[in-house]
């Protein structure tokens, strides 16, 4: 369905879906030769309203992110991206009411930002790293030299 190079071609994503009903389908990825689903098995992968993107800070940095209602009424999403510390691809899973704005990529390893448009906190951003570290920040992530940031705009099947 889609592809997303994150670090060249021998670390591509690929994006699958599959076995449509009305308006949602299974979602799957694959990279390192192995397909898996999105999420624990069928019933969980299977999203509607599905969005998608392969960014890049035209540069070096590149992430994709996914996000849709899967199994609940809320987004539900995950970011992929390379690595380069343990030279694999890695995943951040998030869950908002709102869909991610913009990804942040540094030696640490990678946030996925949020705006927070929710009253679940009173803080004006969230974020979701490496480790399911989650942040509640009230001022934007500063990005300093050597560190990416990439605005996101969702793309629709």
């Amino acid at each position: 369905m889609v592809d997303c190079e994150l670090a060249g071609s021998q670390h591509t994503i690929s994006l699958l879906r599959g076995s449509p009903i009305i308006d949602s389908y299974i979602y799957k990825t694959r990279y390192g030769q192995i397909t898996r689903f999105i999420y624990d098995d069928a019933e969980a992968s299977r999203g509607s309203e599905v969005q998608w993107q392969c960014a890049s800070d035209q540069k070096n940095a590149h992430a994709f992110v996914v996000s849709g209602e899967f199994t609940s009424n809320y987004l539900q999403g995950a970011l992929f991206y390379f690595d380069s510390m343990d030279g694999k691809i890695q995943r951040i899973d998030f869950a908002e009411r709102n869909r991610p704005r913009w990804v942040k990529i540094s030696a640490q390893g990678a946030q996925v930002i949020f705006e927070n448009r929710g009253n679940e906190s009173s803080h004006k951003y969230l974020s979701y790293g490496k480790n399911a570290l989650f942040l509640e920040l009230d001022e934007f992530p500063v990005t300093s030299k050597g560190e990416s940031l990439i605005q996101l705009h969702a793309s629709k099947p």
